[in-house]
């Protein structure tokens, strides 16, 4: 797929909302455009989306997320001001001011403005506090529980980002929910890169729910389809003015990354990549000429559940550099995220039943 229809692509899917667990419209979308590349298409419970190509005993599973981070409706007052509480980590500084969306009920859209005391009218001791989630509320325009009542909106409501997709110099642009629509993205240019291909095993492209708050969708997914290996595809922060290379040393334009390994401390979350696994995508990516960058990484990702799954799923992690992460303004390189793709295209048409059996095992 090249890199205009492959924005195109991502300029759809980033203006869709799903925030992590009401992934509906985002999933409908993912669905309705596998069903135009594989004839067998299936939805689960939780709202995972599978696309199955090839055919063989052996199955290799290829993961993106379809949520986004946001919040939930957690009290309206009786002057018409809405509280939330975050659906998944947010930084609470990117919030204000900030245009988001409501969806309510009955799938209407309802544009806000998170708003915070003003500058004019605060403290130097308010000033140096840290902000707090608790202290920002939603301006949807009314002026009391009632009206807001009106518009159909209620407790549990998902909020979202406001929908924006913007162009930047070269091949970069900035929008929200870069992460993971990109990787869906991915795979849905996997899914037609492949269509046709006589792949000597089974590949499920699943697009997963509910990664920003745990990983659960592809927990699902991989005790649903118990596959022999696994790869993930997500974001990951790219560097900026202020950030040591120690911390991350990813180039936004510099290709995807294979990682080793990532890990959330405070969280005991995160996983050890598959050695096999990894030497597989460097040598695809080298045998195909695409640039890649290595790395190391504070996190989680969909591996962490679906890794330990079952007997357990030797999994490899493709990530797509980002910058202005969780925030409504991330920005990417179209270029990463085509050679992605290349990248996925690659390792998958080189692999065999027995590179698959080879995979799986762990020496």
């Amino acid at each position: 797929m090249d890199k205009t229809k492959l924005l195109e692509l991502i300029r759809s899917l980033t203006a869709l909302p799903g925030g992590a667990g009401r992934e509906q419209a985002v999933a409908a979308y993912m669905a309705e455009a596998f069903r135009r590349h594989v004839s067998r298409v299936e939805v689960d419970a939780v709202g995972n989306v599978y696309a199955y190509l090839g055919q063989g005993e052996r199955r290799v599973m290829v993961s993106a997320h379809t949520d986004e981070v946001g919040m939930f409706v957690k009290h309206i007052s009786e002057q018409g001001y809405i509280y939330f509480e975050a659906n998944g980590i947010l930084d609470e500084r990117v919030l204000l001011d900030t245009k988001v969306e409501v969806i309510s009920g009955d799938g209407a859209v309802h544009v806000g403005v998170i708003g915070i005391k003003s500058r004019h009218l605060m403290t130097p001791e308010e000033l140096a506090r840290p902000v707090n989630i608790g202290d920002l509320w939603l301006d949807v325009g009314a002026d009391s529980a009632a009206a807001v009542s009106a518009l159909g909106i209620r407790v549990g409501d998902p909020i979202v980002y406001r929908r924006h997709f913007d162009l930047l110099a070269g091949d970069r642009f900035t929008t929200k929910a870069i992460d993971d629509r990109a990787g869906c993205a991915v795979l849905l240019a996997v899914a037609e890169a492949l269509a046709a291909a006589p792949l000597p095993y089974t590949l499920c492209l699943v697009a997963t729910t509910q990664e920003e708050i745990g990983s659960r969708g592809a927990k699902v997914a991989a005790q649903r389809l118990k596959p022999d290996i696994a790869l993930c595809l997500d974001t990951v922060p790219a560097a900026d003015p202020y950030t040591p290379p120690q911390q991350s040393a990813v180039r936004l334009g510099g290709g995807p990354v294979i990682r080793t390994a990532d890990f959330l401390t405070h969280a005991l979350l995160g996983s050890v990549y598959s050695a096999k696994i990894v030497r597989g995508l460097r040598a695809a990516a080298e045998e195909a000429g695409i640039p890649y960058q290595e790395d190391v990484f504070r996190t989680w990702t969909d591996a962490a559940t679906v890794a330990y799954s079952g007997d357990g799923v030797p999994s490899g992690g493709v990530f797509m550099p980002r910058r202005c992460s969780h925030a409504p303004v991330e920005v990417a390189d179209i270029g990463d995220i085509a050679n992605t793709a290349a990248l996925l295209d690659a390792f998958l048409r080189r692999l065999t039943a027995e590179a698959v059996e080879d995979l799986k095992k762990f020496l």
